[in-house]
């Protein structure tokens, strides 16, 4: 037997341990419809305080016969002499509920698992619950010229469906005008015994009171814990209202709670659970391109503050041809609000370029994260001219060298407390009163809710003199990714990738929390839209100081996560 010498044993072993001690990834993903269900009868779309009258999704399709031909007959109504709307069906079951100010006649009553609605004569709908203190008669939908044409004059529902009929008997059904393509998707990277979640969902934004509990049943689920989730919102403002805006119109002042908390609830906890069963072998590589798609909407003097960075993650399935990517890129999507467009629900140019991404590259699963987008708008009105740039972009930069990953992953979820000084009762109530006679003004309507709402923070002793920002640091080796809450401008993402130059640095907004923009001292000096009035249609009760950029930056920098 041919012996061997313990020099070569020696060389041999030093030369496989550090191959074997190498990191390996795991990774896996998963896409989730967050498509309203069709027994939504109608949703209100966010992002945008006009028109005043609100973005609704209904629209009515034509059909040849109702699924019950007698569905209009089943119900019949009066109002009393106290206003009380009396409904009774062909069973003697009846319903009283208090009418509204703003009907300006009834043609069509329509009762369905709790609620009641109610076409007006002028084409409009609302609906109430049938019980409640607080109940209040709400709109959903009115012909708008665009989606909604139709003159109808009869509704009924069957079968939790909406139907109506027009004045020559002609029968439609009502659907949710949609592109089809809103989805929650998460991404889960695993390393040893440490994993993170990385998620996107097609929504204008959410707070930190629902992403919290959020984050709790998916700890419960997976064992991941929060400062590992990752929530970023890709920011469409054709997406169904998914937070407060308590200073806009009511349609805008709460989400259809239906679908906040089954839809986009259920969606972001099964995607990451999907995610999480999915995990298998992969190498993770990084590259950044660059891209036109945006310009900084309100520090025109300063061009150079638009971040064109495409940052693009390629996970690849060892042992498989398979592939999934995650990009960034930092613009609102925002257009177009021309036409029917302004009223359909669409994931907007993120959508359309992960579409393309994944039909060019025979991929599924391509993540979007929105950067630091805060001040930052299309240069081109159309979402699919911005989609199919950055997808361009993206795929580029998967054809050119890219970086490999490797490395231990670590996660940190850390508060900054801005100091804030909030307006006295005297300046709230004064801005009030000079608003106040400005009705079917949006902005004086908006400016008047506003200081109601801090009035009442007064009241009840609430007031608060900070305002967290949330900042989460996730490192997957070499890669760092750091996410903002609040609607980022675009400075930070600068300011964050300068405190490590030369690596790999990724920087997104709308992380976990979108309850206000987050301007730099640029922005409060001019007094602009992100600097000083969005506060106001955030329901803020007071404007960042001058130095919150100084503050955040100087503790992202001390902590070096």
């Amino acid at each position: 037997m041919k012996r061997i010498n313990i020099l070569t044993v020696i060389l041999l072993t030093t030369a496989i341990v550090p191959a074997l001690s190498q990191t390996g990834y795991q990774a896996g993903t998963a896409v989730v419809s967050i498509e309203p269900e069709e027994t939504l009868l109608s949703l209100h779309l966010g992002g945008y305080g006009a028109p005043r009258d609100g973005r609704f999704t209904l629209q009515w399709h034509e059909i040849d016969k109702l699924p019950a031909a007698d569905a209009f007959d089943d119900l019949s109504y009066k109002t009393d002499a106290n206003g009380k709307i009396i409904i009774r069906d062909r069973r003697g079951k009846y319903w009283s509920v208090t009418g509204s100010d703003d009907f300006k006649g009834i043609m069509s009553v329509a009762v369905n698992k709790g609620r009641i609605y109610v076409l007006d004569n002028d084409g409009t709908l609302y609906w109430r619950t049938v019980s409640g203190s607080d109940a209040k008669w709400l709109k959903m939908a009115y012909r708008n010229g665009e989606t909604i044409k139709e003159e109808i004059v009869r509704i009924a529902i069957i079968n939790d469906r909406l139907y109506g009929a027009d004045k020559d008997n002609k029968k439609y059904l009502a659907e949710n005008r949609s592109e089809g393509n809103l989805t929650a998707r998460a991404l889960a990277i695993r390393e040893e015994k440490t994993t993170v979640l990385i998620i996107n969902i097609d929504v204008c934004g959410l707070d930190d009171e629902f992403t919290g509990p959020v984050k709790d049943e998916i700890f419960r689920k997976t064992g991941i814990p929060a400062s590992a989730i990752f929530i970023n919102s890709s920011h469409t403002h054709f997406a169904p209202v998914s937070q407060n805006w308590l200073t806009w119109q009511e349609a805008n002042q709460r989400p259809d709670s239906i679908y906040l908390n089954k839809i986009i609830r259920n969606g972001l906890i099964k995607a990451s659970a999907e995610a999480v069963a999915s995990i298998k072998p992969a190498e993770l590589w990084f590259g950044r391109g660059k891209t036109d798609i945006g310009y900084n909407r309100s520090l025109k003097d300063h061009p150079e503050l638009y971040d064109s960075a495409v940052d693009v993650l390629k996970i690849h399935y060892t042992g498989s041809n398979t592939e999934s990517y995650l990009f960034i890129a930092a613009c609102h999507p925002v257009f177009s609000t021309a036409g029917t467009l302004h009223y359909t629900i669409s994931a907007n140019y993120p959508g359309v370029a992960r579409k393309l991404v994944e039909r060019r590259t025979n991929t599924t699963n391509s993540l979007f994260l929105q950067g630091t987008a805060g001040d930052i708008n299309p240069r081109d009105n159309g979402e699919n001219i911005s989609g199919e740039k950055l997808a361009n972009e993206v795929i580029a930069v998967l054809g050119r060298p890219m970086e490999k990953i490797s490395g231990p992953i670590s996660c940190f979820l850390d508060t900054v407390n801005i100091p804030v000084q909030p307006w006295s009762k005297q300046e709230i109530t004064a801005l009030k009163e000079s608003n106040l006679p400005k009705k079917g003004d949006v902005y004086a309507e908006k400016n008047v809710k506003w200081s109601d709402l801090m009035l009442r923070y007064y009241e009840e002793g609430i007031m608060p003199s900070t305002l967290p920002v949330y900042v989460q640091t996730i490192n997957i080796g070499n890669w760092k990714l750091v996410g903002f809450s609040r609607e980022t401008t675009t400075q930070y993402g600068f300011g964050v990738k300068d405190l490590w130059p030369g690596k790999m640095v990724s920087v997104a907004g709308y992380t976990n929390d979108v309850s206000s923009y987050l301007p730099t001292s640029k922005h409060l000096e001019l007094k602009n839209y992100e600097g000083y009035d969005s506060f106001f249609w955030y329901g803020s009760p007071a404007v960042f100081p001058m130095n919150v950029y100084d503050i955040i930056l100087n503790d992202i920098k001390e902590k070096a996560r």
